[in-house]
C-alpha cells in the first residue's frame, strides 16, 4: 500500500490529502507550523462537511476520514516510511529546488518525489538532486478532492 507524504497543507495540499484518504491511501501532511497545520485541518473538515451535505459521504465518516490524515511540522516525520511524496508548496522555483534537494537526500532512492507545480520545469525542480529520474510532476486541479485526473490523448495523467 502506498504511504503518501504531502509537503504543504494550503489550498492544494489539504485537498490532495483529502482525495488520497477518501481513496484509502495512508496520508501524512506537513505544515510549516501549528497555524499552517490547523488551517489545513480546517479546510479538510469544511470540505468533508460539504461532501456530506451533498450526499457524497455519510456524516459519520467525517471524523473518521479527517482523523486518518496525520499532520506534522517535521519533514523527517512526514517522509518517514513514505513511498510517494507530493510537494504542494508555493510556485517558487528556488524554494522547490531546495526542497527537492533535501528530499532527495532524506528519502530512500526508490521513493517517488512529485511536484504539484502548474508550470515550472520538472528538470529545473530536479536540478539539485542526485536521483533526478524519480522526480515527476503530479499536477492536481483545484479542488483536488473533486476534480478527477482523467486520461489524456498522450497517455494517462497520474
Amino acid at each position: 500500500m502506498e504511504k503518501l507524504a504531502i509537503i504543504g497543507c494550503g489550498t492544494m495540499g489539504h485537498t490532495i490529502a483529502l482525495s488520497a484518504v477518501i481513496s484509502g491511501i495512508q496520508v501524512k501532511m506537513y505544515g510549516v507550523n501549528d497555524e499552517d497545520i490547523e488551517g489545513g485541518k480546517a479546510g479538510i473538515l469544511k470540505n468533508l462537511k460539504t461532501l456530506s451535505n451533498h450526499g457524497f459521504i455519510d456524516r459519520d465518516k467525517i471524523l473518521l476520514l479527517s482523523s486518518k490524515i496525520i499532520t506534522t511540522s517535521s519533514i523527517n516525520e512526514v517522509i518517514k516510511d513514505a513511498t510517494y511524496v507530493i510537494e504542494a508548496i508555493p510556485e517558487n522555483l528556488n524554494l522547490k529546488m531546495n526542497l527537492f534537494k533535501d528530499l532527495d537526500n532524506l528519502c530512500d532512492e526508490d521513493v517517488i518525489l512529485a511536484s504539484n507545480t502548474s508550470g515550472l520545469s520538472p528538470n529545473s525542480i530536479a536540478s539539485l538532486t542526485k536521483y533526478s529520474h524519480r522526480v515527476i510532476v503530479t499536477h492536481f486541479w483545484n479542488p483536488a478532492h473533486l476534480v478527477t485526473l482523467a486520461p489524456h490523448k498522450f497517455g494517462v495523467i497520474f
